[in-house]
Order: C-alpha cells, then structure tokens, then sequence
C-alpha cells in the first residue's frame, strides 16, 4: 500500500503591471517632486500610494476617519475622471472629426514605462490608470496643436487644466492626521478621539455607524459579516451608560 503525497494549494497570485507614458506632462504627474531647500514636494502616484497605504490600515483596524478619508479619496479619483471626462467632450465639439481629415494623437518614439505595483488595491491603480488618460488627453491635445487647430495658449490651458484636476486627486490624503483611534474610542470619548476630532473634525454618523464606506474600503472582521452594522444606536446609548475607566 503506497501512501498518496500530500497535496498543497496553488502558491500566492502574484502581478507585475506597468503603464507607457508618451508626455512630459503625464510623465511630471505620476512622478511628482522631491522636496528640495527652495521647492515644496508635489505629490506623484508612487508617494500617494504610500500615504492611501496609511489610510487603508487604519480603516483596516476600525478607525472611523480612516473610512472617512476613503470616501473623499474616491470622491477626488472620480472628480478628476469626471473633468478629464470634461475637457475631452469639450475638444470634440470644438474641433469635430472629418471624414476627409485624418489626424492622428501624437505619440512619442520612446514612450517611457512606469510600475504600478503598490500594496494597497484599487486607489492607486485607479490613480495610475488616470495619469494613462490625462497622457492620451496631452497627446490628443499637442497632436491638435501641431497641426493648427489649437493655439498655443489654448493647448497651454487644456494641459494645465487636465493637470490641476489629478494633482488634487493626488494631494486628496493629506488632510488625514493618524491618531490610532477606533470607533470604541469614539463611543468613550477619550483624548484620543477628541485630538481627532480637533484636527479632523467631527466624523459624520452614517459613516461612523458603517452604513457608508468606500466600495474599496477593507472588511472588518471584527462585525459581524450577516449584519449591515455592528455600530447601533441602541449600542451607542448602551456604551454612554458604561462608566470609562482610565
């Protein structure tokens, strides 16, 4: 009798993706800047991913302003998307296509590649995949130039434009000021929660009972998976009444 080889599961998943970039302009967005003696840091892909890093442990660990800050990052991604969105619409009906006139985007002969390997799924990929779209917009935009059909100031103004949209979705993580707090500080009211709340501001209800989070916000094994929200208001009145130690 032979004993049969005991068998394992498939090794971890791992992924190397990576993006091609054809403008300076897109180029400068994803990379951001270093802090010098004379220049402020700009914040680029790879530094907003390492503080979106930060933030997604925290919530992680049930820090309501870390949820809280979720919401507004993906609330800046999708502003940005939006506008991008915008300007592109506002391209086509300015300068419509022919069918007698072909014209190409502009595309560089050596396009340059950049990582999008970050440790924190979804928020700095969709950042990275919009610096792709700002960079097909830039090629778009320069490609109209080139052939006369925008002015230079005009073109200046849909690449600064189109910048300024995913620099403030780059720069949306760094009003969060970690503090270590949970929602049970919340519930006691301690000096942890209120040092948050003084840099922080008050965090809204619907987000502090659970009943509004980021569709990519970590799951809370602590709650109960069957219910929408551990964080009740019969658990809030309950927890008022229990006396703080400490």
């Amino acid at each position: 009798m032979t004993k049969s080889k005991k068998t394992h599961g498939p090794g971890g998943l791992t992924s190397e993706t990576s993006i091609l970039l054809h403008t300076r302009q897109a180029m400068m967005i994803f990379d951001g800047r270093q802090e010098t003696d004379d220049k402020a840091a700009i914040y680029g892909v790879p530094r907003f991913s390492g503080s979106v890093n930060q933030i997604f442990k925290d919530a992680l660990a049930d820090d309501p302003w870390a949820d809280w800050w979720l919401i507004k990052i993906d609330d800046h991604i999708e502003r940005a998307r939006m506008k991008l969105n915008e300007f592109k619409e506002e391209l086509k009906d300015l300068y419509p296509k022919s069918p007698s006139i072909n014209i190409n985007s502009a595309e560089s002969t050596e396009p340059e590649s950049r990582p999008l390997n970050f440790p924190t799924p979804s928020y700095a990929y969709r950042m990275g995949y919009l610096v792709v779209e700002y960079d097909q917009f830039c090629c778009e935009v320069l490609g109209l130039r080139h052939v006369g059909l925008l002015t230079r100031v005009k073109a200046e103004r849909y690449l600064n434009l189109g910048g300024k949209a995913l620099r403030a979705a780059l720069q949306s993580g760094t009003g969060y000021r970690r503090q270590g707090v949970t929602r049970n500080d919340v519930l006691a009211n301690n000096p942890k929660s209120q040092k948050a709340i003084q840099l922080m501001g008050k965090i809204p209800d619907d987000i502090f009972k659970m009943k509004r989070r980021s569709d990519f916000a970590p799951e809370l094994h602590q709650y109960d998976k069957s219910k929408p929200s551990e964080i009740t208001d019969d658990r809030i009145e309950k927890d008022k009444k229990l006396k703080v130690v400490g």
